[in-house]
Protein backbone atom coordinates (compact mmCIF):
# COMPACT_ATOMS: atom_id res chain seq x y z
CA UNK A 1 0.00 0.00 0.00
CA UNK A 2 2.41 1.93 1.14
CA UNK A 3 4.48 1.61 -2.36
CA UNK A 4 1.49 2.39 -3.57
CA UNK A 5 0.80 6.06 -2.43
CA UNK A 6 4.84 7.14 -3.18
CA UNK A 7 4.45 5.84 -6.44
CA UNK A 8 1.16 7.90 -7.10
CA UNK A 9 3.11 10.91 -5.23
CA UNK A 10 5.95 10.74 -7.63
CA UNK A 11 3.78 10.47 -10.58
CA UNK A 12 2.13 13.88 -9.45
CA UNK A 13 5.39 15.57 -8.62
CA UNK A 14 6.52 14.51 -12.03
CA UNK A 15 3.33 15.48 -13.67
CA UNK A 16 3.50 18.87 -12.51
CA UNK A 17 7.23 19.58 -13.45
CA UNK A 18 6.32 18.71 -17.02
CA UNK A 19 3.70 21.20 -16.83
CA UNK A 20 6.15 24.10 -15.75
CA UNK A 21 5.95 26.97 -18.07
CA UNK A 22 9.60 27.79 -17.41
CA UNK A 23 11.90 26.93 -20.24
CA UNK A 24 13.95 23.62 -19.81
CA UNK A 25 17.55 24.07 -20.70
CA UNK A 26 18.61 22.59 -23.47
CA UNK A 27 20.62 19.28 -23.52
CA UNK A 28 23.33 20.91 -25.59
CA UNK A 29 24.48 23.35 -23.23
CA UNK A 30 27.13 23.06 -20.31
CA UNK A 31 25.94 21.98 -16.48
CA UNK A 32 25.47 25.49 -14.83
CA UNK A 33 25.66 27.56 -17.64
CA UNK A 34 22.82 30.11 -18.35
CA UNK A 35 19.80 29.03 -20.27
CA UNK A 36 18.96 31.06 -23.43
CA UNK A 37 16.64 33.36 -23.57
CA UNK A 38 13.57 32.37 -25.40
CA UNK A 39 12.85 33.15 -28.85
CA UNK A 40 10.67 36.13 -28.99
CA UNK A 41 10.30 36.92 -25.27
CA UNK A 42 10.12 40.14 -24.48
CA UNK A 43 12.34 42.29 -22.67
CA UNK A 44 10.44 41.91 -19.62
CA UNK A 45 10.44 38.45 -18.87
CA UNK A 46 14.07 38.22 -18.72
CA UNK A 47 15.21 37.08 -15.19
CA UNK A 48 18.72 37.51 -13.38
CA UNK A 49 18.41 34.05 -12.06
CA UNK A 50 19.28 32.94 -15.81
CA UNK A 51 22.44 35.57 -16.03
CA UNK A 52 25.85 35.96 -14.92
CA UNK A 53 26.01 38.12 -11.80
CA UNK A 54 27.14 41.46 -12.08
CA UNK A 55 29.83 42.23 -9.50
CA UNK A 56 29.64 46.22 -9.60
CA UNK A 57 25.88 47.43 -9.93
CA UNK A 58 26.90 51.37 -10.24
CA UNK A 59 28.23 52.99 -13.03
CA UNK A 60 29.39 56.83 -13.67
CA UNK A 61 27.60 59.71 -11.26
CA UNK A 62 25.47 58.28 -8.89
CA UNK A 63 21.51 58.72 -9.48
CA UNK A 64 19.91 61.80 -7.82
CA UNK A 65 17.06 62.33 -9.27
CA UNK A 66 14.27 60.64 -7.01
CA UNK A 67 11.40 60.38 -9.57
CA UNK A 68 11.18 57.74 -12.22
CA UNK A 69 9.55 58.76 -15.28
CA UNK A 70 8.51 55.26 -16.68
CA UNK A 71 9.52 54.60 -19.94
CA UNK A 72 6.16 54.29 -21.94
CA UNK A 73 5.89 58.26 -21.18
CA UNK A 74 9.28 59.04 -22.52
CA UNK A 75 8.25 57.23 -25.43
CA UNK A 76 5.13 58.70 -25.84
CA UNK A 77 6.27 62.23 -26.08
CA UNK A 78 9.42 62.40 -26.31
CA UNK A 79 9.92 66.22 -27.20
CA UNK A 80 8.26 66.91 -23.42
CA UNK A 81 11.85 65.63 -22.42
CA UNK A 82 13.64 67.01 -24.97
CA UNK A 83 17.01 68.33 -23.31
CA UNK A 84 15.84 67.40 -19.68
CA UNK A 85 16.99 65.36 -17.20
CA UNK A 86 15.77 62.44 -16.74
CA UNK A 87 15.43 58.83 -14.26
CA UNK A 88 14.09 56.01 -16.19
CA UNK A 89 14.66 52.19 -16.13
CA UNK A 90 14.01 49.06 -18.07
CA UNK A 91 15.76 45.57 -18.34
CA UNK A 92 18.89 45.90 -21.01
CA UNK A 93 18.03 44.35 -24.36
CA UNK A 94 21.58 45.03 -26.06
CA UNK A 95 25.29 45.99 -24.93
CA UNK A 96 28.34 47.41 -27.08
CA UNK A 97 30.34 44.14 -27.66
CA UNK A 98 33.09 46.18 -28.46
CA UNK A 99 33.59 48.59 -25.26
CA UNK A 100 30.40 49.00 -23.03
CA UNK A 101 29.87 52.55 -24.57
CA UNK A 102 25.95 52.05 -24.89
CA UNK A 103 23.05 49.94 -23.84
CA UNK A 104 19.24 49.54 -24.94
CA UNK A 105 16.49 49.24 -21.95
CA UNK A 106 13.43 48.36 -23.10
CA UNK A 107 10.07 47.24 -21.67
CA UNK A 108 6.38 45.80 -23.88
CA UNK A 109 6.05 49.42 -24.73
CA UNK A 110 9.67 49.83 -26.68
CA UNK A 111 13.30 50.81 -26.24
CA UNK A 112 15.73 53.54 -25.40
CA UNK A 113 18.91 53.51 -26.96
CA UNK A 114 21.13 54.86 -23.85
CA UNK A 115 25.00 56.19 -24.28
CA UNK A 116 27.37 56.82 -22.08
CA UNK A 117 28.27 60.80 -21.60
CA UNK A 118 31.49 61.22 -23.50
CA UNK A 119 32.91 57.76 -22.80
CA UNK A 120 33.27 58.69 -19.57
CA UNK A 121 32.26 55.32 -18.05
CA UNK A 122 31.05 52.17 -19.39
CA UNK A 123 29.08 49.35 -18.74
CA UNK A 124 29.43 45.25 -18.34
CA UNK A 125 29.32 43.79 -21.76
CA UNK A 126 27.65 41.22 -19.94
CA UNK A 127 24.52 43.37 -18.86
CA UNK A 128 21.70 41.87 -21.08
CA UNK A 129 19.25 40.69 -19.46
CA UNK A 130 19.93 42.91 -15.87
CA UNK A 131 17.48 45.28 -14.66
CA UNK A 132 18.59 49.23 -15.02
CA UNK A 133 17.95 52.13 -13.26
CA UNK A 134 19.58 55.18 -15.78
CA UNK A 135 19.76 58.91 -15.25
CA UNK A 136 20.63 61.08 -18.18
CA UNK A 137 20.10 64.03 -20.67
CA UNK A 138 17.07 62.86 -23.32
CA UNK A 139 18.86 64.05 -27.07
CA UNK A 140 16.25 65.98 -28.92
CA UNK A 141 15.09 64.28 -32.13
CA UNK A 142 16.06 67.23 -34.14
CA UNK A 143 19.48 67.11 -32.76
CA UNK A 144 22.58 67.06 -35.02
CA UNK A 145 22.74 63.55 -36.53
CA UNK A 146 26.09 63.65 -36.79
CA UNK A 147 25.86 63.99 -32.80
CA UNK A 148 23.46 61.05 -32.15
CA UNK A 149 25.38 57.98 -31.01
CA UNK A 150 25.95 55.72 -34.02
CA UNK A 151 26.58 58.41 -36.38
CA UNK A 152 30.14 57.50 -37.32
CA UNK A 153 30.59 53.51 -35.36
CA UNK A 154 26.91 52.34 -36.30
CA UNK A 155 26.56 51.30 -33.42
CA UNK A 156 22.27 51.94 -33.32
CA UNK A 157 22.93 49.67 -36.12
CA UNK A 158 24.55 46.92 -33.90
CA UNK A 159 22.03 47.39 -31.41
CA UNK A 160 19.27 47.20 -34.19
CA UNK A 161 21.00 43.77 -35.26
CA UNK A 162 20.78 42.48 -31.19
CA UNK A 163 17.33 43.71 -30.79
CA UNK A 164 15.35 43.23 -33.83
CA UNK A 165 14.30 46.66 -33.57
CA UNK A 166 15.64 50.30 -33.34
CA UNK A 167 15.13 52.67 -30.35
CA UNK A 168 12.70 55.36 -30.61
CA UNK A 169 14.49 57.44 -28.12
CA UNK A 170 18.11 58.38 -27.29
CA UNK A 171 19.74 59.25 -23.39
CA UNK A 172 22.95 60.28 -22.84
CA UNK A 173 23.44 58.87 -19.64
CA UNK A 174 25.12 60.57 -16.82
CA UNK A 175 24.72 57.37 -14.25
CA UNK A 176 23.76 53.73 -14.53
CA UNK A 177 22.66 51.66 -11.60
CA UNK A 178 21.96 47.49 -11.91
CA UNK A 179 19.23 46.87 -9.96
CA UNK A 180 19.57 43.17 -9.54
Amino acid sequence: MRAKHIASLSFLVLAQLGCSPERKPDAAAPPGAPAAPAEGASPMQASASSIARLEKKQFGAPITETSTTPLPELLQDPSKFSGKTVRTEGVVSAVCRSMGCWMEIADESGSAHIKMAGHSFFVPKDASGHRAVVQGTMVAADADPGAACGAKDNCRGEAEKQTGRVAKIELEATGVQFLD
